[in-house]
């Protein structure tokens, strides 16, 4: 077998498995979706005849979009379709790893920087969070996704001035004893 045949053949069974997974995640079977993903990037990885390319550091500054490689587009939008899956999961920490590795192979995939957005939210960073939406939005400001996690930022927002106004009640509670 030649070079360029294992790399079609390799390349094939990456997609496939990337195909499975999306079968898995829309039957909502996120963690068989996650290890048909996993396997899909196990195939792709590498593939690239220049290993220094594909998910290494670039210079942001001269980086174009056009200079992405459809292998990299594959693992940027497998590595995102794997955040969803954590985030339906709730393994919220795991949504954060998941999106950046995403945006590691294409930095311009808007669906990983809203993953990103969604798990920097539920993990707290709010001020991340709002300046990823706030990116996205110039592009897209009437998305409904967007309106809902400002809503999902309001309620945090919220639920911390609720916690710290309980804590401040306490505090003083106890200084009158």
């Amino acid at each position: 077998m030649t070079k360029e045949e294992e790399l079609k053949e390799k390349t094939a069974k990456g997609l496939k498995f990337k195909e499975e997974g999306a079968t898995a995640f829309k039957a909502g079977n996120y963690d068989k979706a996650l290890k048909h993903y996993h396997f899909a990037l196990l195939h792709l990885r590498g593939l690239n005849d220049n290993p220094l390319t594909v998910g290494n550091a670039r210079d942001p500054e001269n980086l174009k979009e056009e200079d992405i490689t459809e292998l990299e587009k594959e693992i940027s939008t497998i590595n995102s379709n794997m955040a969803l899956c954590q985030l339906r999961l709730e393994r919220f920490d795991q949504i954060t790893r998941c999106a950046n590795a995403a945006l590691k192979a294409n930095p311009f995939n808007p669906k990983a920087k809203f993953r990103l957005a969604q798990g920097l939210i539920r993990e707290g960073s709010i001020i991340k969070a709002t300046k990823l939406l706030d990116e996205l939005e110039k592009d897209s400001p009437n998305d409904p996704a967007f309106a809902a996690e400002r809503r999902q930022i309001q309620h945090k927002e919220k639920q911390s001035e609720i916690k710290q106004r309980q804590e401040f009640a306490g505090m003083f509670d106890r200084a009158k004893e």
